[in-house]
C-alpha cells in the first residue's frame, strides 16, 4: 500500500490546531465553507462541492491535542477507504502537523491529485490557525 506523507510547522499551540481539525467552524476556516459535521468520533465531516466530487470521512479517533484520524467514506475513485492520521507534536514554541494519508492501492490517479491537494489544504490550515481568518482552500 502507499501513502501520502506531507509536515509542516504552525506558529500556533497545538491546541489551535487540534481545534481546526475538530470543529465545524475550524473546518470551515481552512478547509471548505460549506463543509458539515459535528467532529465527534463516529460522525462524519462532509464536503460537497460546487465543481468536484463530494468527499465524506469518518472521524475515527480524536485524541486532543495530539492526533486526529479520518478514513474517507465518499470520494472519487480508489479514495474510498484511505485514512488520513494528523499528528500534531509542540516544537520549539510553533508546532508541527504531520499528514499521512495512507491505504492507497498505488501511487496512479487519484493518489498524485490527493497529494497536491493536501500540499494545498495544510498551507491553508496553517494561514487560518496563524491569523484566525478564514482561509479557506475551497469555496
Amino acid at each position: 500500500m502507499s501513502e501520502i506523507d506531507h509536515e509542516l510547522k504552525i506558529d500556533a499551540a497545538p491546541e489551535r490546531v487540534f481545534e481546526a481539525l475538530t470543529t465545524l467552524d475550524g473546518v470551515r476556516g481552512w478547509h471548505a465553507p460549506t463543509a458539515s459535521g459535528s467532529g465527534e468520533v463516529g460522525s462524519e465531516w462532509v464536503f460537497p462541492y460546487a465543481d468536484h466530487p463530494e468527499f465524506r470521512w469518518e472521524i475515527t479517533e480524536s485524541e486532543s491535542p495530539t492526533r486526529v484520524d479520518w478514513r474517507c467514506t465518499r470520494g472519487p475513485g480508489d479514495s474510498v477507504g484511505t485514512t488520513a492520521t494528523f499528528s500534531i507534536t509542540p516544537a520549539d514554541g510553533r508546532t508541527v502537523v504531520e499528514l499521512r494519508h495512507a491505504g492507497w492501492p498505488g501511487t496512479h490517479g487519484n493518489f498524485r491529485k490527493c497529494n497536491t491537494t493536501w500540499g494545498v489544504l495544510l498551507h491553508h490550515l496553517r494561514d487560518y490557525v496563524e491569523t484566525g481568518q478564514s482561509a479557506t482552500a475551497f469555496e
